[in-house]
């Protein structure tokens, strides 16, 4: 059974535990449960709840389908907004602020694309490349 197999027993089926075969129960992958559910921020605090507890792999799929709501639910699952920047202008900003490139890739949504382009300008870039570094 695939994730969204267990998501769609868990909220709509809920067919008791012993009624799974043994491999369909060795392929309940409860950190993925876990963090599926908990993207519905109706039921962020149940999973923060069950996660202080040690609850076997049953005793956890009980849990869910008695707790949440029978009903067909859709869990969307988040994903961070990274946007990668150019190892060029990592370097040249590191260089120029005096800090690491960590701490720019850190904090690189700070640094606005204005300071970026000042800074490119002052170091004698010309604007094809600032552009294309930019990008």
């Amino acid at each position: 059974m695939t994730i969204f197999d267990w998501l769609n027993e868990i909220s709509y089926n809920k067919t008791p535990w012993f009624s799974f075969t043994e491999k369909d129960q060795e392929s309940f992958n409860r950190y993925m449960i876990n963090r599926f559910i908990s993207m519905k921020s109706d039921y962020i605090d149940i999973v923060n709840l069950v996660q202080k507890y040690p609850l076997s792999d049953k005793n956890l799929y009980n849990f869910y389908c008695k707790t949440i709501p029978k009903k067909k639910t859709f869990f969307r699952y988040i994903k961070p907004k990274k946007s990668k920047m150019n190892s060029l202008l990592v370097s040249i900003l590191a260089q120029d602020l005096n800090i690491s490139e960590r701490e720019i890739k850190d904090n690189q949504h700070l640094i606005s694309k204005n300071l970026s382009k000042s800074i490119l300008q002052q170091r004698g870039i010309d604007e094809k490349q600032i552009k294309k570094i930019l990008k």
